[in-house]
């Protein structure tokens, strides 16, 4: 079944799947999506989460495994399977196929593909995962649909933002969706439950914090640990939502890991100097350690959603000092 985003929620309150796959290119729109069905998850006993980062030396065998040993105690768990910027290959592929002919009942497999060509939505392995489960391909946002998204979010928060001053964000931020949630959210803090005109856009902004998540972003991709660290302090204390931070992270992971792949910068955007970082960095530290950078995030990120029990900071501070 194919699935607009906005939907989902409709269809979580009937019932959930055995089977999502989510397509987008943003990590943002992937991860409230995530946040939704993990929900629903929780709520259905699914008590336990595995995540397997995907590259060219998987072997897929956990797919089989896992669909062979079926819990003779029938305990839930969530399979998620994340595809970094390719598609999952041949063996891949015929792996995913197979296991939509048979899946197990007490396993919720989750596919991410986060910033995949866009025909990938027309493949076999995808195909056949819609037929026995649900697929949310989100296409990247328009400027009208950018409106209708910061919209949901002043709804979700409790604040409503005026024309003009809606207008402000949009330039400011530049249609950047961290930078644009990050303003949002010190709205709601700011105003809560108030109207957002013109001169109170105009007041956040420019009295905005001393360092944005965007520094951090720099910091950390630059391998600045000291001053990543006193970023991320400065953060937490303005009350920067963990998930942000995540989102934060896996951006420049995914960047460093397409630099160290293809060896060029050519399609990332960004100013220079970070784009000169992001160079750096990718032959400083070779796939294996990113490979290890999303496998620690997908653990800070069970903590978040209440399978696993850390600090989520704790996690993000340790991830920092030791990249």
């Amino acid at each position: 079944m194919k699935l607009t985003e906005d939907r989902l929620n409709d269809v979580l309150k009937e019932s959930l799947d055995n089977i999502y796959v989510i397509l987008a290119d943003e990590s943002i729109l992937i991860e409230e999506n995530l946040e939704k069905i993990y929900a629903k998850a929780k709520q259905e006993g699914f008590t336990e989460k595995n995540t397997h980062i995907i590259d060219s030396q998987n072997d897929w065998t956990f797919l089989s495994s896992n669909s062979d040993n079926l819990d003779l105690f029938g305990s839930k768990k969530i399979l998620e399977v994340k595809l970094l910027g390719q598609g999952p290959g041949v063996k891949g592929a015929n792996s995913l196929k197979d296991y939509s002919k048979s899946p197990d009942p007490n396993t919720l497999l989750v596919l991410i593909g986060e910033g995949l060509e866009r025909k990938s939505i027309s493949s076999a392995w995808v195909k056949a995962l819609e037929k026995v489960g649900t697929l949310i391909s989100i296409a990247p946002l328009s400027s009208s649909s950018l409106k209708v998204w910061i919209k949901n979010k002043e709804k979700e928060l409790n604040i409503e933002i005026k024309q003009e001053a809606l207008q402000l964000l949009i330039e400011k931020t530049e249609g950047n969706l961290m930078a644009t949630l990050q303003e949002i959210r010190k709205l709601s803090l700011v105003y809560p439950s108030e109207k957002i005109d013109l001169d109170k856009m105009k007041k956040s902004i420019t009295g905005s914090s001393k360092y944005t998540i965007f520094d951090f972003s720099n910091a950390f991709v630059s391998r600045n640990t000291s001053k990543a660290i006193q970023v991320l302090e400065s953060l937490k204390v303005e009350g920067t939502p963990e998930t942000l931070i995540i989102w934060a992270l896996t951006r420049e992971l995914n960047n460093l890991f397409k630099v160290s792949k293809s060896g060029s910068t050519k399609g990332i955007w960004g100013p220079r100097n970070y784009l000169d970082s992001l160079a750096k960095t990718s032959k400083e530290v070779d796939r294996y350690k990113i490979l290890k950078a999303y496998k620690r995030i997908a653990f800070i990120d069970s903590c978040i959603k209440g399978f696993n029990k850390q600090n989520p900071w704790l996690g993000i501070r340790e991830l920092t000092l030791t990249f």
